[in-house]
């Protein structure tokens, strides 16, 4: 297509930072604004004590809840990267656990509380902070401005429906009417098809673009922003395509694992050990099943799970799972669903060869097969494999090589920004997993 004329940009405000950036400003913003409802509380809390309706401690810990109040801000900031859709659900999360461990607190202090106060805050806090999110939906709709005529229909095939439906970017061609005697048309960005040829028009204009701080978007970073998918890249891209972990927060992500796996214990040991005996009441053959996974760096390790085919069927040659895959045994379908098959991977998390987070371990044929097709996929390998994951939770089975590479994109999605704030969202769609049977085969 012809390029337009470098129209003139004195009139436009800089926008070069990019959408999370701005996002995490007006996060941070409105929680330091949100000290209000803090300061609102014990107001409340005091005037109930003057009226003799509290005790002292109500006030008291009213002013111990800014602990949760910022931990729930931090987590939200956090959380900023994370696509449109999942605002809600990460709201609900961030907001809900740091009260919910408040009580936990007070009782390792050994210290008096209120469990009303807790309450008070929790509810303000959450009223604040839905407002706040509300109201950056309803103002903040990023306009993003296309240069390329190709680029909606790419967008499109990368991401599917989700463009339609999605209010967060308004997406709307560069106006034909621009010219070097007008300002720049309004936008929050430009996106920009990296594959179109250069030429000295376009070239020009992107240089003004740069000089006056507008931000440059490529269609798969877009398609990112709206999926929360990791767009793999295509051709001789494969061999320069690097992503990297969080070696900081990976600490921190293995003492949450062994921690949690201890403390549930008592809970999911006799579990186990009641549904591997129904195991073998159902069907004969053993109840644990083992296979050779691929785990962190590439490095095999043995997985156990309770068995949910056929035994004969154990050493056959590896290959996917399908919909009413008749391997399946009638208990089998039920602890597939439930995901009381992966119980004994709690044992795989305790050992370090797994997270309760990350992507699903693979065989090692299927990794070997698809590492040669998608050069890109052992990137995943960065992490631990999890027994549940944002692929998992987002996508569900994959049960073929197409619906492999879909669940690689969250994957890489995963490694590129895992931190608590995403794994407390995972941790909440699990729940959802686990009473719907969502993506289960």
């Amino acid at each position: 297509m012809s390029q337009p004329a470098t129209p003139r940009v004195e009139q436009q405000q800089g926008t070069l930072a990019s959408s999370t950036a701005r996002r995490q400003g007006a996060q941070l913003g409105w929680s330091l604004a949100g000290i209000s409802t803090l300061l609102l509380s014990y107001l409340i809390a005091v005037g109930l004590h003057k009226a003799a309706l509290v005790t002292y401690q109500f006030p008291q810990t009213v002013l111990w809840c800014a602990l949760p109040y910022m931990l729930a801000a931090h987590w939200l900031y956090r959380g900023s990267g994370l696509p449109a859709a999942e605002r809600s659900s990460l709201l609900v999360v961030t907001t809900a656990i740091p009260f919910l461990l408040t009580p936990l607190g007070f009782a390792l202090l050994q210290r008096p509380y209120s469990r009303g106060a807790v309450m008070l805050v929790y509810v303000l806090s959450t009223a604040w902070f839905v407002l706040g999110d509300w109201l950056h939906r309803r103002r903040h709709a990023q306009r993003l401005l296309y240069l390329d005529a190709g680029v909606p229909a790419r967008l499109q095939r990368l991401i599917g429906k989700e463009l339609s439906r999605n209010p967060s970017i308004r997406l709307e061609p560069w106006p034909s009417d621009a010219s070097a005697s007008g300002p720049m048309p309004a936008g929050d960005g430009v996106v920009l098809e990296r594959h179109v040829p250069p030429s000295d028009g376009r070239s020009q204009l992107l240089s003004s673009l740069k000089l006056h701080h507008v931000r440059l978007y490529s269609v798969e970073a877009v398609a990112e922003l709206l999926s929360g998918r990791k767009m793999l890249p295509e051709g001789e891209e494969d061999d320069l395509w690097q992503i990297d972990g969080n070696p900081a927060y990976d600490v921190a992500k293995r003492a949450i694992d062994v921690a949690l796996v201890l403390l549930f214990a008592p809970l999911w040991v006799p579990l186990t050990a009641l549904v591997a005996l129904a195991v073998k009441i159902d069907s004969p053959g053993a109840a644990l099943f083992s296979q050779m996974r691929v785990g962190l760096h590439g490095r095999q390790f043995r997985i156990w799970k309770l068995r949910s085919m056929r035994h004969e069927a154990l050493d056959a040659s590896a290959r996917f799972a399908v919909v009413d895959d008749e391997r399946i045994t009638r208990l089998g379908r039920f602890i597939r669903r439930a995901r009381l098959d992966e119980l004994p991977q709690l044992w795989n998390v305790l050992r370090g060869h797994m997270s309760l987070i990350g992507p699903r371990p693979e065989q090692e044929r299927f990794v070997r097969e698809f590492a040669q097709r998608i050069p890109c996929y052992p990137y995943r390998h960065l992490v631990r494999p999890g027994l549940t994951g944002w692929a998992q939770v987002q996508q569900g089975y994959a049960g073929n090589e197409e619906e492999t590479a879909i669940k690689l994109s969250y994957d890489l999605y995963y490694v590129t920004h895992y931190s608590l704030a995403m794994d407390l969202l995972i941790y909440f769609k699990t729940t959802r997993i686990v009473l719907t049977g969502f993506g289960s085969r």
